[in-house]
């Protein structure tokens, strides 16, 4: 006798197939969660490191590194008051001046395990933009330390096409980018006649700051270091060629970006850092971007503070602003103080808490929540 094996009916198996839809609807909200609290925890890491980095880099030089130097404009003419920078991370020589060059995160390499890379340039050790030993197709940013990537950033693109005249004759290198940007008004030094904008910090050395810990009068728990910023804003491709970041135009809101971390010589919208776009309090109209184009960001009359534009909601990558600060997650920002500590900064900060924590000696008498 044959013996007739049972089977599902088509009821059953779509009973089966709707049970664990279900249970896949409940369990990735959960995964997702998880994966997130692990990236968050990574960046957070990450942070602790570079800021432990800036202390060790200030007890062997006796400052801060400074955002970004190109020397050749401390000795060259240039708009009045240019930043002359003197400061212990550079030579300060006219006969090498064309030649020296650093920036923030080139100058924490031997404090994040990153030696190696920060003595791999060949021939001049302080032409940042030279090839390297060890592979002369490669610069020294063309390899992005893994402290330098937030793992929540979702930049379509980690590094972009790289070409200046004076390196390889304008051979086309990567250059790599960061997932984080240095406080420009603490690390940096305004030129003479107060200027502060973006293109000063670009041009004019205003990126150039030699700050010691005791210049932080407002106290190192109170001043924001360094922040999460995503390596791309924007939805182009961008590149870099003969002092110039193309496809950077943006759509009205300001300019699309990159944040190259090894490179001077650049327009602002190819460099990381924040601290130069501007809100005023006062108004509404410029909540969304700011006011980046400003050379200063002393906004209210009668009122000597300045006024800073706070971290955004993400926006659509066709609808950011290179100078915005985007959160990777939905818990707020994250930054390292000046003291070594991690924090998490909401969008909903106000204005006067998030600007006085920017500035390092302001004198404000509100702080971060």
């Amino acid at each position: 006798m044959r013996r007739v094996r049972p089977g599902f009916t088509l009821i059953e198996l779509l009973v089966v197939i709707a049970i664990i839809a279900i249970l896949i609807g409940l369990l990735l909200p959960a995964v997702q969660k998880v994966r997130e609290a692990a990236a968050r925890t990574q960046s957070a890491n990450n942070l602790k490191q570079i800021g432990l980095a800036l202390h060790s880099a200030h007890d062997t030089f006796g400052a801060y590194p400074p955002v970004l130097v190109n020397q050749w404009a401390s000795f060259n003419s240039g708009p009045p008051g240019q930043v002359h920078y003197s400061g212990p991370y550079l030579p300060d020589s006219a006969s090498t001046a064309g030649s020296d060059k650093t920036t923030f995160f080139y100058a924490l390499l031997p404090y994040i395990e990153q030696a190696a890379l920060h003595s791999s340039i060949n021939g001049y050790q302080w032409f940042l933009m030279g090839t390297r030993k060890d592979d002369a197709s490669k610069l020294v940013g063309s390899s992005t330390p893994k402290t330098y990537i937030a793992p929540a950033d979702v930049s379509a693109y980690q590094y972009v096409n790289w070409a200046w005249p004076y390196t390889g004759n304008g051979t086309t290198y990567q250059m790599g980018l960061v997932s984080y940007a240095p406080n420009v008004r603490a690390f940096g030094q305004a030129t003479g006649n107060g200027g502060f904008s973006v293109w000063d910090v670009a041009w004019n050395n205003a990126g150039g700051g030699a700050r010691r810990v005791g210049g932080i009068t407002d106290g190192t728990s109170n001043t924001i270091a360094v922040v999460e910023k995503q390596m791309v804003s924007g939805n182009t491709q961008m590149s870099y060629k003969d002092w110039a970041v193309n496809n950077s135009g943006g759509t009205g809101n300001g300019p699309f970006g990159v944040q190259m971390w090894a490179t001077t010589d650049c327009p602002p919208e190819g460099l990381p850092f924040f601290g130069c776009n501007c809100n005023d309090p006062t108004q509404s109209w410029d909540d969304n971007f700011g006011q980046w184009w400003l050379g200063n960001c002393r906004m209210v009359s009668g009122d000597s503070n300045e006024y800073f534009q706070t971290p955004r909601n993400r926006l659509v990558p066709d609808q950011q602003q290179a100078y915005n600060l985007y959160p990777f997650y939905a818990g707020g920002l994250q930054a390292v103080m000046c003291d070594g500590s991690v924090r998490t900064i909401n969008t909903s900060v106000s204005v006067q808490s998030w600007s006085a924590a920017v500035t390092p000696a302001g004198g404000e008498a509100v702080s971060l929540p």
